[in-house]
């Protein structure tokens, strides 16, 4: 014990170099916390000293602090002489616990990785200068030009090709209109329509005069009637227009003398252009104008489209006219008559009536046969008659033959369509992944269908459940009772297994080893059947 030194004694040279360490890595939070640490543990350990007396046992740590005497003595200059522990064998033993102290492994590591980050700051922060720098210098290489004038400067405005245009339809306008008045030619009831005219004017010039009084009526003067003449307006029309043409041709005058050579320097054009301009102003300048000249007179009253649809029905209907159908009137041959061919007559009289009496009998398509009186004359019916009707037969015939070819081919192919477009469909369905609305809709409500049912099922089965559990359930007084017994029971058993000297474990465990034994033995029973069954059979 007199060679031992005192914990503070072996503490002071840890906390000694833990400084040391601590000056030169000062940005380590680690290292400040054991100092700390290490500041705390003295105060400590100087309490302890005051209050504890007596030779306890050392740890084994301290056997490490003490061993390490060499390093002590290398360097003393780190600590005051004042706190070395005397050595002699009466001086009591102070009790110590083992500093710790940061390995250099954990601070080389520490080192390395702030090295490391700031190595990798470095090395971003150059990207990003190399990066700006390159994008400044491809900035700075390139040429700005100032791009040409556009050609459309140099041609003749689009408002004067337009102008043009306006001036040349309206010409050709005048001179068919003129054209048309020349080969025009009054009317014989042009007449009778100025009086209609004059007569709808009149009552709608009475209606529209006010009555001061049933007895005193203001008498207003006619209007005469060259004012609604034709003649008048037609005046007045062509002197508007040439108006109009006048005012055109000053303008275009004045527009070709005031022209300007083209100011190349000024491209831009105003935001507004002036065909703009003067398309509005043509299209709204009668907003302006506030007295308009034309004032349309509107006829109030709804006319009956239904019941004039009626009355024009019946009005043609009276002036259709109806044909009479030709009448079948018979005739005589007098080919008959003639001595030499009498005998030829009757005979194919004969045969024609027998021919006759045939067709009639085989085709229905004879109406007018029944329709003949018993005076009619039979008529003499010729070879050429006979081969012509049978040819027109045979030509029927082949036509209905070859419609009704047509419409069974039509209807074999609408059936060969219909076949080809259903298969096209189902295949067409088969590899679309998409499916229509409807198809969609439907899986989905059959699904939220089949969804709330298994819900229901769900819930009535939980029902059932805790119905029946709560119905076999015992009662409350029956549970304490039964606990009760269990308890009493469990107290007995452990009583007597202590009584015989006994655990719970040991007979556990026997009773596992003889469920074992027995399992195996049936085992053997069973294969030792297995076997005597096969040597049977």
């Amino acid at each position: 014990m007199g060679g031992r030194r005192s914990p503070l004694e072996a503490g002071v040279p840890c906390q000694a170099e833990l400084w040391g360490d601590l000056g030169v890595f000062e940005e380590d939070e680690e290292l400040e916390g054991f100092r700390r640490e290490a500041e705390v543990l003295r105060e400590k350990l100087r309490e302890a000293l005051s209050h504890t007396s007596g030779n306890i046992r050392q740890s084994s740590s301290l056997t490490d602090l003490t061993s390490d005497s060499t390093w002590d003595q290398q360097k003393p200059h780190l600590f005051p002489k004042c706190h070395l522990r005397p050595k002699s064998a009466s001086s009591p033993w102070i009790p110590s616990i083992t500093i710790p102290q940061p390995f250099q492994m954990t601070l080389r590591e520490a080192r390395k990785k702030s090295e490391l980050m700031k190595s990798y700051m470095f090395l971003e922060l150059d990207k990003q200068r190399d990066k700006r720098q390159s994008q400044d210098e491809a900035e700075c290489q390139k040429q700005f030009r100032a791009q040409p004038v556009p050609a459309h400067v140099f041609l003749p405005l689009y408002q004067e090709i337009m102008e043009q245009n306006e001036i040349r339809r309206q010409a050709a306008t005048q001179k068919r209109k003129e054209l048309l008045l020349s080969t025009q030619r009054p009317f014989s009831f042009l007449e009778k329509e100025e009086k209609k005219k004059e007569a709808i004017r009149q009552k709608f010039l009475a209606a529209a005069t006010p009555n001061e009084s049933s007895k005193q009526k203001q008498a207003s003067k006619k209007v005469p009637k060259s004012t609604y003449d034709s003649l008048l307006g037609d005046k007045l029309k062509e002197a508007e227009l040439y108006r109009e043409i006048r005012i055109q041709m000053r303008a275009k005058d004045l527009l070709k003398s005031s022209v300007a050579p083209i100011d190349t320097s000024n491209c831009r054009r105003e935001p507004q252009s002036r065909t703009a301009t003067r398309t509005k102003q043509e299209r709204l300048g009668f907003l302006q104008d506030r007295s308009f000249s034309f004032k349309p007179r509107i006829n109030p009253t709804i006319p009956d489209f239904e019941e004039l649809y009626w009355a024009f029905q019946r009005k043609t209907a009276r002036r259709q006219e109806i044909k009479e159908p030709t009448r079948n009137k018979p005739f005589k041959l007098r080919t008959s008559n003639l001595h030499a061919r009498q005998r030829q007559a009757n005979e194919k009289i004969k045969d024609s009536q027998k021919l006759s009496k045939v067709s009639v009998q085989k085709s229905h398509s004879l109406p007018g046969l029944s329709s003949l009186s018993s005076n009619t004359l039979p008529v003499h019916i010729t070879d050429a008659t006979r081969k012509r009707e049978s040819a027109i037969r045979y030509a029927q015939d082949s036509k209905k033959e070859g419609d009704k070819e047509g419409i069974y081919w039509l209807e074999k192919q609408k059936m060969k369509c219909q076949a080809m477009q259903k298969s096209l469909n189902s295949r067409a369905k088969a590899l679309d992944p998409h499916k229509s609305l409807e198809e969609t809709q439907k899986e989905k409500s059959k699904q939220i269908r089949q969804n709330m049912q298994d819900r229901t099922k769900e819930y009535r089965k939980e029902l059932e459940e805790m119905q029946l559990r709560v119905k076999n359930r015992p009662f409350l007084f029956e549970q304490v009772t039964k606990h009760g017994a269990r308890q009493g029971a469990e107290c007995r058993y452990r009583r007597t297994l202590q009584q015989v000297g006994l655990s719970e474990e040991f007979v556990r465990k026997k009773g596992k080893d003889a469920t074992d034994l027995l399992g195996e033995e049936s085992d053997v029973h069973r294969q030792i059947t297995e076997c005597q069954m096969k040597t049977l059979t």
